[in-house]
């Protein structure tokens, strides 16, 4: 079966007529369409078309675009798709498909069957296509990208959150970490009429992938977590990361003229050096035009002169903290009029469960992703708030894993984490996983380290409860949370 990301027929509810929604006119525009076959008239008659790449989700009257992926290819799925009333089924053309058009079109009648060379292609431009003619009816409408090494998502939901504040119900977001190549067009087809923004998440694994992105979905404003050692493994360098990732900002100056508003970190180390803009701003606690100061929960932002404070309780960490500030300065240059409401509504956010880093009672536990920038920021702040707590390091236990797609990296990435743990006075922690030799080079004498989790469960049964609060993080290969099942 299948095992791609779905949109299904609730997406689009005809609400009035001239609702916008994903017209079957724009097929008509479309440079990777080779053949349009079928019995009625989609000619004559707009229809609205309901993209749905999953088999399995499939309901009657969507179009199934058939993809291919390495170890699949979903045109084995359609006769099932077929006998559930599918509108309009897009596949890729070959000798034997296109032998099977008029048979086809004989047994599903009121089916529109399209060939292309290649059904990934076609879904990606009929998103460029739906997101022109949404941008087209009101020029007001703005499209927002959202990348980075690590907190896309967390970015993502605080910017969702302050700017539906201003514009309730108006505002579309990427659900989940449907951030890549597949994942980015159907979350444009979601668009409608009601949207006045657009936030989309933009995910990379490999070079060039931000700048396909970008070509879909033609960001005007848009903000870059951090950079990262995330990926390094296939980029090789941080400059190379720095430069993948600089890909959005270059998109936004280009579809803005510069003047599209874009906000990053001045404290990254890289992201304070990109070129500036009209629409470029820098914020830090200690580099950037915009001055901010985190003192427990609340947060100073000095912007136009005004000293604004946001007191939100909700939120422990620093490095979130931080990122709501980022996000609110963002929210507001981009409405200036607005930034009373979106400094309230800072300081009531409460950040959504998203299965990743969260607290089960007294443990800390990221068992999603692990990289070295993520790992840092995520220690440190876990300590902060023992500090900030009066909770000593002794009282404390910290469970660290492999970090993965380091590539050649990877030994120098983890003895590094492991000095810095040193570094901190952190002397309670053991090692998990086929990486754990290389944190040794860096703390040479851990309570233990053992390569698989499974060799650890014995003692994590004491260590949890021995210890007042626990860290516990790790790239996902390892599925540390499992942990929280042992008693």
């Amino acid at each position: 079966m299948l095992n791609i990301p779905s949109v299904t027929s609730t997406l689009f509810k005809i609400l009035n007529a001239d609702k916008l929604m994903v017209s079957s006119k724009l097929l008509f525009k479309l440079k990777t369409v080779k053949t349009i076959s079928g019995a009625f008239d989609y000619k004559s008659k707009e229809f609205e078309l309901v993209i749905n790449t999953d088999s399995r989700s499939f309901k009657a009257g969507e179009t199934f675009v058939a993809l291919i992926g390495e170890n699949f290819d979903a045109f084995n799925y359609v006769e099932g798709v077929l006998e559930n009333n599918a509108k309009v089924v897009v596949f890729n053309s070959n000798t034997e498909r296109e032998e099977m058009l008029p048979m086809l079109a004989a047994f599903y009648p009121k089916t529109l069957f399209i060939t292309v060379n290649d059904t990934l292609a076609f879904l990606q431009e009929l998103a460029t296509q739906h997101m022109d003619a949404w941008k087209k009816a009101d020029k007001e409408r703005k499209v927002i990208g959202v990348t980075g090494s690590n907190g896309k998502t967390t970015h993502k939901e605080m910017i969702y959150f302050l700017l539906n504040s201003i514009l309730p119900n108006k505002v579309l977001a990427t659900k989940g970490n449907l951030n890549n190549h597949i994942g980015v067009p159907l979350t444009i087809f979601k668009l409608t009429k009601k949207h006045k923004i657009a936030i989309i998440e933009m995910g990379m694994n490999h070079a060039g992938e931000i700048q396909v992105l970008c070509d879909i979905a033609k960001p005007e404003h848009g903000m870059i977590t951090n950079i990262g050692a995330a990926h390094i493994e296939f980029l090789k360098t941080m400059e190379n990361i720095f430069k993948e990732k600089g890909t959005l900002y270059d998109n936004v100056v280009k579809n803005s003229k510069g003047k599209g508003i874009f906000v990053v970190n001045g404290d990254d180390q890289y992201l304070c050096r990109l070129k500036p803009s009209k629409g470029l701003s820098l914020y830090g606690e200690l580099n950037g035009e915009i001055k901010i100061e985190i003192n427990g929960e609340k947060i100073l932002i000095n912007l136009d002169n005004k000293c604004l404070l946001i007191n939100n309780k909700n939120i422990s960490e620093h490095h979130n903290l931080k990122n709501l500030a980022g996000t609110a300065i963002f929210a507001m240059k981009l409405f200036p009029k607005k930034a009373a409401l979106v400094i309230e509504a800072a300081s009531n956010y409460q950040q959504p469960s998203m299965n990743r880093s969260q607290w089960e009672g007294h443990i800390f536990l990221d068992a999603y992703n692990a990289n070295p920038s993520s790992m840092r920021v995520s220690i440190d702040s876990f300590v902060t708030i023992m500090k900030n707590k009066n909770i000593s390091l002794d009282d404390c236990y910290f469970v660290l894993g492999d970090m993965n797609e380091l590539g050649d990296h990877t030994p120098e990435m983890h003895k590094e984490i492991a000095k810095h743990v040193k570094d901190l006075g952190i002397k309670n922690v053991s090692f998990i996983g086929r990486y754990r030799e290389f944190y040794l080079e860096g703390l040479s004498e851990p309570v233990s380290s053992f390569a698989t989790k499974q060799e650890f469960h014995e003692e994590w049964k004491s260590i949890r409860t021995k210890y007042k609060y626990v860290f516990v993080k790790a790239s996902r290969s390892l599925q540390l949370e499992t942990l929280m099942t042992i008693v």
